[in-house]
């Protein structure tokens, strides 16, 4: 029996479909037509400048984001990296840097992410459909809150919160804005603000019977940093050990609970998840999360301050390196208030004024 070919514009029309519904990020429908997808894309009519494939690729890195599938992701880029170098249209060009910014921002290499930002809002413009500019907006506003610059976060979160608002079947996204606003008001020490923008996310999942999306536990896992934030730090334990879900390669979650279990100087059990979480950010290769963990272990050690230092010296040019100038002064001033209480002067002085220099750098990057 012969096999019917699949027209261009039938898989032109699926995939289209299929990229409403990531943006969506309906999981169930994002599935069943991926599977759909995969099946017909072998029956294709033969496509010379091999557009529609590529399109088809972009897709499936961006479905590899949103499920959270960062090693299918990685071997997805080296083939687009590869494709990339044919010329594209600028719609496909446009979605090639918008992707790899937010794979970028996901695995912590924040420079690639803020140079792919940068090439797509240059081709944004070309779109008229608002829900692209408003999924810009919220991926951005996301990139923002990762590199501790809360008010360009709530900025551009609010931008896609008033895109979002008028569209129907976006609800899941309209919660995240009030997610990332509630992420930014936390780091504001806004507590109170973040509070209601956590709870007003869930509140439209319930509305809208989303309650058993993933997302959800990310608000929830928010709740938890929240409560960490205030030294609330058995509340935030339990809420944070209650949405744990992969304790394989969750580093994140793991860094937290280990970080409250210092607090709480429960000495021994933080140990245990400071190696755990030391060996997934490896195996992760996110350096970031490796100093993290490296300097959470000298304070739960009571390691020396000299000790402390050498550690922290280590992590603060990457720290520059990547331009993450709040954990520069974070690190720089925790430094100077241990070598204040020793009455080590001389470094306490260096590092109280590395702290401001790097105050100063975030404070210019939030203004620019």
């Amino acid at each position: 029996m012969e096999v019917e070919l699949t027209s261009t514009e039938q898989m032109i029309q699926l995939l289209n479909g299929w990229y409403r519904e990531i943006l969506s990020q309906n999981l169930v429908e994002s599935r069943r037509l991926k599977l759909e997808i995969d099946e017909k894309i072998e029956t294709m009519e033969m496509d010379p400048t091999q557009t529609l494939f590529i399109y088809y690729s972009l897709l499936s890195f961006r479905y590899q984001l949103l499920v959270n599938d960062l090693w299918e992701a990685r071997y997805t880029l080296n083939k687009l990296d590869v494709e990339k170098k044919r010329e594209t249209d600028d719609f496909l060009s446009y979605y090639f840097h918008f992707f790899k910014a937010i794979y970028a921002t996901d695995t912590g290499n924040y420079l690639e992410a803020k140079l792919h930002y940068q090439l797509a809002e240059k081709m944004l413009n070309q779109f008229p459909d608002d829900i692209e500019k408003a999924e810009f907006n919220y991926k951005v506003a996301t990139f923002y809150y990762h590199t501790r610059q809360p008010l360009l976060a709530v900025r551009h979160a609010i931008k896609a919160k008033e895109y979002f608002e008028d569209k129907s079947g976006y609800e899941v996204k309209l919660a995240g804005c009030e997610n990332i606003i509630g992420l930014a008001s936390t780091s504001l020490k806004q507590f109170r603000e973040a509070e209601h923008h956590f709870l007003t996310a869930l509140d439209i999942l319930r509305v809208y019977n989303l309650k058993k999306e993933p997302f959800e536990l990310k608000i929830r896992y928010n709740l938890g940093l929240l409560y960490a934030e205030q030294n609330l730090s058995e509340k935030a334990i339990a809420q944070l050990t209650e949405v744990f879900e992969d304790k394989a390669t969750d580093y994140k979650t793991t860094f937290l609970i280990a970080r409250e279990h210092v607090k709480l100087r429960n000495h021994d059990v933080a140990d245990d998840w400071i190696i755990q979480g030391l060996k997934i950010a490896r195996d992760a290769q996110n350096e970031e999360y490796i100093h993290h963990f490296s300097i959470l272990s000298e304070y739960n050690q009571s390691s020396s301050v000299e000790q402390l230092e050498q550690t922290a010296a280590a992590a603060i040019p990457y720290f520059q390196s990547v331009q993450l100038w709040g954990f520069v002064q974070d690190y720089a001033e925790k430094l100077a208030s241990e070598f204040y209480n020793t009455e080590n002067d001389q470094k306490a002085s260096k590092y109280f004024h590395m702290a401001y220099t790097a105050k100063q750098k975030l404070m210019y990057e939030t203004s620019s």
